[in-house]
């Protein structure tokens, strides 16, 4: 990748405040926003500063093995190179870039690198209550865009980041969401009409369930935080979803709860690769039992509760669980492999 020399100034621009401060998107939101940049510029500004965060850990050691300071201006100038490719034979925290506690985890699985490693397509959800996937296809053709149909029936999926100003997203035809996001709605709308989505957020998974469902099932959207509430209910309207949105649980009883947990967020590391360089996972297991048990509460005889999280520590996935269901009457089952409209 090449950038124009204002482009590259930018760059520079975020990313010495990325690493005076860390957090990229908030840099990248302080100045690309008000960057006198084409779209495409900005995009590929995005993307030469999404892969030098990917590739951190590994630039600086290879600066370093140079006798090299890793300054704004070495770091841009190894992402344009493609440092990354010299990475062979690498100690696995180099190798794959990330601490060594993602190193641990990454070289008993060394494909969930890769995958982590590589550059996310951008996945669109279809909002079913303001049309289909057909004619989100056909405003895709009509503004040129590349794009495949996804596995599950509400996914549309695109290399160009392009495809976040389209008309689809403009008319509210559709949103952006990672096919997996969507898949962990389609499991939770599969098996009840009475549902409650217990860690809301801004609502994404609440808008797959409405949207999936067509606005035909009755779905509680449950938010602590106040702002994010408010968030949740202006998408709510935006789209034409129908969700009623709660500040706690009350004495309600669904078909089925989704815990979608605060976690590390390690699974996301495409989006985010600043998630592969945690130390440990904090204190989240004790927060996602803790989660899993209130919502348990929630669920009517022979429901369901679906656990969920954005990562792949064994600490947040499989432990979490085998403790969870020790003590509480639940039985797992397989999740399906694929669904489709």
């Amino acid at each position: 990748m090449t950038l124009s020399p204002q482009a590259e100034h930018v760059a520079l621009q975020v990313l010495g405040k990325y690493c005076r401060k860390g957090n990229l998107t908030r840099s990248l939101r302080d100045f690309l926003p008000s960057a006198d940049l084409s779209r495409t510029e900005r995009d590929n500004v995005a993307n030469v500063l999404h892969q030098i965060v990917r590739w951190k850990k590994l630039y600086t050691y290879l600066l370093q093995q140079e006798g090299k300071e890793a300054t704004p201006e070495a770091l841009l100038s190894s992402a344009l190179s493609a440092a990354e490719q010299r990475r062979t034979n690498l100690p696995a925290e180099y190798q794959y870039s990330c601490s060594q506690y993602v190193a641990r985890l990454f070289t008993l699985h060394p494909d969930w690198a890769e995958f982590l490693n590589s550059i996310p397509p951008t996945t669109l959800c279809v909002n079913q209550n303001l049309g289909t996937k057909a004619e989100v296809i056909d405003h895709l053709r009509m503004d040129r865009l590349p794009f495949h149909e996804g596995t599950l029936g509400t996914a549309v999926i695109s290399p160009s980041s392009e495809i976040k100003q389209s008309s689809v997203i403009r008319e509210r035809l559709a949103f952006v969401q990672d096919e997996s996001s969507q898949l962990v709605a389609w499991m939770t709308a599969g098996v009840g009409q009475q549902i409650c989505d217990c860690c809301a957020g801004n609502g994404g998974k609440t808008l797959a369930l409405a949207s999936i469902l067509q606005n035909t099932a009755q779905i509680d959207a449950v938010e602590v935080n106040e702002s994010r509430r408010l968030t949740l209910q202006q998408r709510l309207v935006a789209f034409h979803a129908q969700a009623t949105v709660r500040s706690s649980m009350d004495s309600s009883r669904y078909d089925v709860v989704l815990v979608d947990a605060p976690c590390s967020g390690l699974g996301a590391a495409r989006r985010n690769p600043e998630a592969k360089y945690i130390e440990g996972v904090d204190d989240f297991p004790t927060i996602q039992g803790e989660i899993l048990q209130r919502a348990s509460q929630s669920v009517r005889e022979h429901g369901f509760l679906v656990y969920a999280v954005c990562t792949i520590t064994p600490e947040e996935t499989s432990s979490v669980i085998a403790s969870f269901t020790s003590s509480a009457p639940f039985d797992m089952m397989p999740a399906p492999s694929a669904f489709s409209s």
